[in-house]
């Protein structure tokens, strides 16, 4: 299991145990109904340990199977209607599983059936209560993905009210021949084949990659960069793209008629952060980080390469095994005065 669905998996886990806790509390010391079980601390603490974790783990893992073959294939009525079912049955699971455990550690207040124990109003109540909390964090996977990866958090700590100065690496990945390929698809085609192009693109995940911006037929990639950052794995990412790519390319000639190919310029460097705009917000880097980095994209057809990095990215990886790298010369990039080195790299 990759490092995306382990931090679905977290979330839920992290959310359901949360939502179970205030549960509890509610129930004891809120809302009165007649229940069939009054449960003591300890037993109540019991679960929650259990079932918070059991619950997160079988909609982290609904969502996760959504996400990979739901999203963008079915419309969204289908889509609801499917995660309905799917709580159905989780509840009906936890429900059964609730029922004997309340039976055979601190009972029942009288002797009820399973039926009896499923149509007393409190288990009605908790039925609702889990739509409702599977919905709330669908939600927030939803908002989660749009601003991007952990940048919900960081938005509701205000983190970016204030500009502040991150060192970042920004990969550019562009499609090549483009023009060519739009004028030969049409436009509905090309759309389409550009969204199977980012579909693919979620092989970079694995290696902590965050989609900072599409902007029509390229994307915009970055890390957050560190002291002990392995930096080698962006370029393992723009790899792994071409490898999903390549692996697919049976689907993209039978539906096209070609296979996409891309191309890549990488930089690291200091780089403001800020949230912009009013009428739609939305959180931006500034820089000649930024710059650069398009420029050196930008050069990939002159030296008719598909990786390029600047001299201050090559630096990181310069000690390490697994690529093979040309320093292609001294460029004075457009917008820029100085000379910056670029490197071409390919795989070992």
């Amino acid at each position: 299991m990759n490092k995306r669905n382990l931090k679905i998996l977290r979330d839920y886990i992290i959310g359901w145990i949360v939502a179970i806790i205030f549960w509890v509390i509610m129930r004891s010391y809120g809302v009165t109904l007649n229940t069939p079980a009054t449960p003591e601390p300890v037993h109540a603490l019991r679960l929650i340990i259990i079932f918070g974790p059991l619950a997160g783990v079988l909609f982290g893992l609904t969502q996760i199977k959504i996400e990979r073959y739901l999203y963008r294939r079915i419309p969204l009525w289908r889509l609801e209607l499917f995660g309905l079912v799917s709580n159905v049955v989780i509840m009906s699971i936890m429900f059964v599983l609730a029922f004997f455990m309340i039976k055979y550690t601190f009972g029942f207040n009288e002797p009820i059936d399973f039926w009896q124990f499923l149509s007393n109003p409190s288990a009605i109540l908790v039925f609702f209560y889990s739509i409702f909390v599977n919905f709330v964090m669908a939600l927030l996977r939803q908002i989660n993905l749009s601003l991007g990866d952990g940048n919900l958090w960081r938005l509701l700590r205000g983190d970016f009210y204030t500009p502040r100065v991150e060192n970042r690496v920004f990969m550019f990945i562009d499609l090549k021949s483009s023009t060519s390929i739009a004028e030969t698809l049409g436009h509905i085609r090309y759309s389409q084949f550009i969204q199977d192009c980012f579909f693919d693109l979620q092989a970079v995940q694995q290696y902590g990659a965050e989609v900072y911006q599409y902007v029509g037929d390229e994307v915009v990639l970055s890390w957050k960069s560190r002291l002990d950052m392995d930096f080698s794995i962006c370029l393992k990412a723009f790899w792994a793209f071409q490898d999903q790519l390549n692996k697919r390319k049976n689907h993209y000639i039978t539906k096209y008629g070609l296979i996409p190919v891309f191309k890549a310029g990488i930089n690291e460097g200091v780089v403001t952060v800020a949230e912009v705009g009013e009428i739609k917000r939305e959180i931006a880097y500034h820089g000649d980080t930024m710059n650069i980095t398009s420029r050196i994209q930008e050069k990939c057809n002159h030296y008719d390469r598909l990786l390029l990095v600047s001299e201050c990215y090559y630096d990181k990886i310069s000690h390490q095994k697994g690529h093979v790298q040309e320093l292609l010369g001294e460029e004075e990039l457009r917008g820029k005065n100085e000379l910056i080195k670029i490197y071409a790299i390919e795989r070992a």
